[in-house]
């Protein structure tokens, strides 16, 4: 086996545990603001600002008239749009909100991020001090505010000898009477772990194996009541994970099984996450080609994903269960590789014929499933970067869904609502299910091209216990923006899924 190369970088230089993010807090004035986030609507035909409190409009001088000021500009109250105001000693950023003033968290949370990202391009070499102004009056939109806020300050490093520095210093919002300090903490811990989720993804592999991974998530957690559990690859060998152990098996750097549980007193409700972790992914022997290779680091982004909200669920102290499963390996070519036309046998004694081994990420996945059968959960949910056909159907922003029930769909639709995240809920067929059959084994992993997002959740359901209610989300699209930064998104890693695992495990809780 060759000796893995070593990285440029001491990886725990980069700890995504210490993600930092600008310093956020309730205010109500905007004091010594570099940068003032207003929004721009209409209303009965006309436009009307939200946010611009008497203080915001002294800002122009005497008598006001911020509206007739941002008007001169070109002001539109266009969704997305943007206008500059350079006023003395500050600068107001008036964000188009379109014709409704019944704005929901999401136009908030976009809203505030839009204003926040633009403040962040600002050529100033000082860092910023920013006050967003959008007449949150509910603790919903307040958090949804600080979210988007948040979310936008940040961004992916660049792994330099001098890296820049941070753009934003702090940011202040402006709630009202109604809203509370501890909406504001909500905002800031989900906001967290989505950029720690992030700054995982984006790490390169060289950087992040999956030792590397599981000693970070360890490091993460401890200050919080998550018991954690790591198998290696002589205790998988112990325990018969062969899926996760074939996948694995080319690389170097051997698997590992990461158990995580958040039992809180009071928990009536049980939710087991399981994420992919494929820390590269070199589709094996059927390699991938060479225009894909480059950003396969992503591939662990479920992983990733499920750790993150993990940690914020028993950080907020929500009060539920919550066991989870992240199996981690790296995927690659060479003497120990598995081969298509391989059979594997799954944790729970199920044999597969691999017909892809570019078709990996299924494969731990049903191992990790096949174990948290054991738990006995309410829910399972699994997340991962699974398949290119979920991209070609949903395109690059949405996710798809899969489930076995209804309920549970319509449970996992409303979680990704309240987060402000997209997914469409595809079917698994009966047609589809009869696919799964092969002439060497009890299953095979992959058909054809036809149907393929559908055929993998087909083959996931297939380790679910019966009577267990279970969704699977393929976050291959979402995960990684191929385009510019939009709203609160950056380029490159998302943190897709972990907003909508947090909300679901809020509303399981109660």
């Amino acid at each position: 086996m060759a000796t893995p190369q070593q990285p440029l970088f001491d990886s725990t230089q980069f700890d995504p545990g210490r993600t930092e993010l600008p310093q956020v807090e309730l205010v109500k004035s905007i004091g010594k603001a570099s940068d003032v986030i207003v929004g721009l609507a209409t209303s009965k035909g006309r436009p009307t600002l939200i946010g611009a409190s008497p203080e915001v409009e002294r800002l122009v001088g005497r008598g006001g008239q911020l509206l007739a000021a941002l008007a001169e500009q070109g002001a539109q109250p266009e969704i997305d749009k943007i206008t500059y105001l350079n006023l003395p000693g500050v600068r107001v950023l008036a964000v188009g909100l379109g014709d409704s003033l019944d704005l929901s968290p999401e136009d908030l949370r976009r809203a505030a991020g839009i204003g926040v990202r633009h403040a962040t391009a600002s050529t100033s070499p000082s860092p910023r001090r920013v006050v967003v102004s959008l007449e949150a009056s509910s603790d919903a939109q307040l958090q949804a505010v600080v979210e988007g806020a948040l979310l936008a300050s940040h961004g992916f490093v660049p792994l330099r000898r001098n890296p820049p520095a941070r753009a934003i210093e702090s940011i202040g919002v402006i709630g009202s009477s109604r809203t509370s300090q501890q909406a504001l903490e909500a905002g800031r811990s989900v906001a967290q772990a989505v950029c720690v989720a992030r700054d995982w993804t984006n790490l390169p592999a060289n950087l992040l194996g999956p030792s590397d991974l599981v000693e970070q998530a360890r490091t993460y957690l401890k200050d919080q009541r998550v018991e954690v559990e790591v198998l290696d690859e002589r205790a998988l060998a112990k325990a018969g994970f062969g899926g996760l152990l074939a996948v694995g098996g080319g690389s170097a750097r051997p698997p590992r099984l990461l158990r995580l549980d958040f039992h809180p007193r009071g928990a009536r409700k049980h939710l087991v996450l399981v994420g992919k972790g494929i820390t590269y992914d070199s589709g094996g022997y059927n390699l991938k080609p060479a225009e894909s290779l480059l950003t396969m680091k992503h591939d662990m982004a479920g992983a990733a994903a499920v750790i993150a909200a993990t940690h914020a669920i028993a950080e907020r102290g929500l009060a539920v269960h919550v066991t989870t499963y992240a199996p981690i390996a790296e995927s690659m070519i060479s003497g120990t590789a598995y081969r298509p036309g391989d059979v594997l046998t799954i944790y729970n004694g199920t044999t597969v014929e691999n017909i892809d081994s570019d078709c990996e990420g299924r494969i731990v996945l049903a191992d990790a499933l096949a174990r948290a059968n054991e738990d006995r959960p309410d829910l399972v949910v699994d997340v991962a970067t699974l398949t290119g056909a979920c991209v070609v159907a949903l395109g690059t922003r949405v996710g798809g869904l899969m489930t076995n029930e209804d309920a549970t769909a319509d449970q996992l639709l409303d979680a990704a609502e309240i987060a402000g995240e997209e997914f469409w809920q595809l079917p698994i067929t009966a047609q589809i299910r009869s696919q799964l059959a092969s002439e060497v084994a009890d299953l095979r992993s992959k058909k054809d091209r036809f149907g393929g997002a559908l055929f993998a959740a087909a083959f996931l359901q297939h380790f679910v216990a019966d009577g267990t209610s279970w969704a699977h989300l393929d976050i291959a699209g979402p995960a990684w923006n191929r385009e510019g930064a939009h709203d609160y998104v950056p380029t490159q890693a998302t943190g897709a899924g972990v907003r909508t695992l947090i909300a679901l495990a809020q509303s399981m809780a109660g």
